[in-house]
């Protein structure tokens, strides 16, 4: 068992039953976290996921959680996730804990305003993240001397960031949703609906079983459009694209020539590029990937995996080698050792301005979204499980909350109906 760490402060405290049927749609780290924050609440909740737990984006991310975003509430509100699966062990009774705190460094290049940035550093440490710092490149260099700074004015670094072990958390997070009374119910998906005056009474799964139903949420996030469309629920505005993950084998003790070290692979925080390219240690391999525009596809489950022609790992002048390029460019070692031994796909649910959507369907009174998490969806599940159970329980969707010690967090850059102007800055 590993260390037991105190649940976060800002956690809800547990309740007994009000006897209200909330069916969770949707078995991966979103839904699965939703379930378990429900359950405890109170509520007779039903966990349904029409694969297999996880089986969808949750299994195919690049797993990483950051606190150092561009907006207040969202940094509190990844403050609080950070804590949260760092108690992970004590509050789910498991083993191992699903987060490994090596770090984000995101490094800056002359395109970029420094005053902003130290700006964005400043409400930062103001939000809570007292740890965040500014990196001129000689601290840089001090820190990382495997990192190769010509062209780059500073980063930002917070050690607490890192990045998730997926499975762990659906995996431990269902049991332990199932150890309070949650129903957990796989390869059963929805079949249909019945609606009666504005709000869902019943839900038929595939098997012919029905469920009743007080409230029902939306956690399916590729496959949301397609289930709030079951409920006579509004049209969601999620665009799912083809997002690639490539994987270095070899990368080891390079000595004097790259400055990388064996101890030293293990620890290496999530770097992100001045382009937006980013990699991270992922057991033995090196994880890379970097933004690009894919343009919409419809979310098959069987084809999550499909590898477009241009991005296979074999491809010496495709994609996987401009972005081992890239990366290669600030990490050298990545440039001059291993092959790329494999690559990944799985779907980004895009919204337009890559916030989530979570609130109320504005057709259906009794059907809630959290979806639309562009990537983010990973580290956000317990704040996203947090809103949810705070508007459910008000009955309406809430212009705020309060995160405890965090302070306040604004919820309306995710309401469902909201005008897309503000984009969030940080994407990665």
């Amino acid at each position: 068992m590993t260390e037991n760490i105190p649940a976060p402060s800002a956690l809800l405290p547990a309740v007994q039953g009000n006897n209200k049927n909330v069916i969770v749609i949707g078995g991966g780290v979103t839904g699965v976290v939703t379930a378990w924050e429900l359950q405890r609440a109170g509520y007779k909740v039903f966990l349904v996921e029409s694969k297999s737990l996880g089986n969808g984006s949750s299994s195919r991310s690049a797993a990483a959680i950051r606190a150092q975003f561009s907006t207040p509430s969202t940094v509190r509100g990844m403050k609080f996730c950070e804590e949260f699966y760092e108690a992970w062990t004590t509050m789910m009774k498991s083993e191992e804990s699903p987060i490994s705190q090596n770090g984000y460094l995101f490094l800056y290049g002359y395109s970029c305003n420094k005053k902003a940035l130290l700006g964005r550093v400043e409400m930062q440490q103001q939000a809570g993240l007292s740890e965040v710092r500014w990196l001129e490149p000689s601290e840089i260099e001090e820190k990382f001397p495997y990192l190769e700074t010509t062209g780059v004015i500073g980063a930002t670094w917070y050690p607490k960031d890192g990045f998730l072990y997926p499975h762990l958390i659906y995996q431990d997070g269902a049991e332990a949703a199932r150890a309070l009374g949650a129903e957990v119910i796989q390869n059963d998906g929805v079949a249909s609906a019945t609606v009666t005056d504005g709000n869902v009474v019943e839900v038929t799964l595939r098997s012919g079983r029905k469920i009743p139903a007080d409230y029902v949420v939306n956690a399916a996030n590729s496959w949301a459009p397609d289930v709030s469309n079951i409920f006579g629920g509004v049209i969601l505005p999620i665009a799912n694209r083809r997002r690639y993950l490539y994987f270095l084998n070899g990368l080891k003790d390079q000595g004097e020539d790259f400055g990388l070290m064996a101890e030293d692979f293990a620890t290496l925080p999530m770097i992100i590029t001045p382009n937006g390219g980013y990699c991270r240690p992922d057991n033995k391999q090196l994880m890379m990937g970097w933004l690009q525009f894919t343009e919409p596809v419809k979310p098959d489950f069987d084809e999550q995996d499909l590898i477009e022609p241009g991005f296979s790992a074999n491809d010496m002048t495709g994609y996987g080698a401009a972005v081992r390029k890239e990366i290669g460019a600030y990490l050298l070692a990545a440039s001059e050792v291993g092959r790329m031994d494999a690559v990944t796909s799985g779907y980004y649910a895009d919204t337009p301005d890559h916030n989530p959507l979570i609130g109320h369907d504005p057709n259906v009174g009794n059907l809630i979204h959290v979806c639309g998490f562009s990537g983010h969806g990973l580290m956000h599940a317990p704040f996203s499980a947090r809103i949810v159970s705070e508007i459910l329980a008000a009955g309406k969707d809430l212009a705020t909350i309060c995160l405890g010690d965090y302070g306040e967090v604004d919820l309306t850059p995710y309401r469902i109906n909201r005008e897309f102007h503000c984009a969030e800055g940080m994407v990665i």
